[in-house]
């Protein structure tokens, strides 16, 4: 540490011999005055030449900056193409029996309905009476399904059959 020269506001007054070819040059290139150019001079020379851990310090601290930043880049990308892909999962496993409505035949439309919904519809009234039945929407949409014909038709089908009107 230099004990010689006079602090004032924190700064220290120096006085040193320095090549005049040096100064001349110094100051050309930072257009500046001679304290400016020297104390730029010396934190450069400060920056310039830390001591072996300070270096290592700071490359330890860019290079987690750095690869935080490409974490967050990497994480940016997992998440898009992981939005993509499922896009593509969710298009490859849509329902593939799509609902095709089914355009029977009377004669058709009558084998199913005697040979197997009104069977059922018999055994569901006879335990659970005809309210029941006619109230079931689950019931009623599978069996107009079946038969190709709205829950209101077939409704108007099982009151007229049994005598409810």
């Amino acid at each position: 540490m230099m004990n010689n020269g006079t602090l004032r506001y924190g700064k220290r007054l120096v006085q040193g011999w320095v090549p005049g070819e040096l100064v001349e040059k110094a100051l050309g290139i930072s257009k500046k005055r001679i304290s400016e150019t020297l104390i730029e001079a010396l934190t450069q020379y400060v920056k310039n030449n830390r001591s072996e851990l300070e270096l290592l310090e700071s490359q330890y601290e860019s290079a987690i900056l750095e690869a935080t930043r490409l974490k967050a880049k990497i994480d940016e990308l997992t998440k898009t193409n992981l939005k993509e892909t499922k896009i593509e999962i969710d298009k490859s496993i849509g329902p593939k029996n799509k609902h095709i409505e089914r355009q029977l035949s009377e004669k058709e439309r009558n084998e199913i309905w005697e040979g197997k919904i009104k069977p059922l519809l018999k055994k569901k009234i006879s335990e659970f009476g005809i309210d029941s039945v006619l109230t079931d929407e689950r019931l009623l949409t599978n069996f107009s399904k079946g038969l190709g014909i709205s829950t209101g038709e077939l409704k108007e089908k099982i009151s007229t059959e049994w005598g409810v009107v």
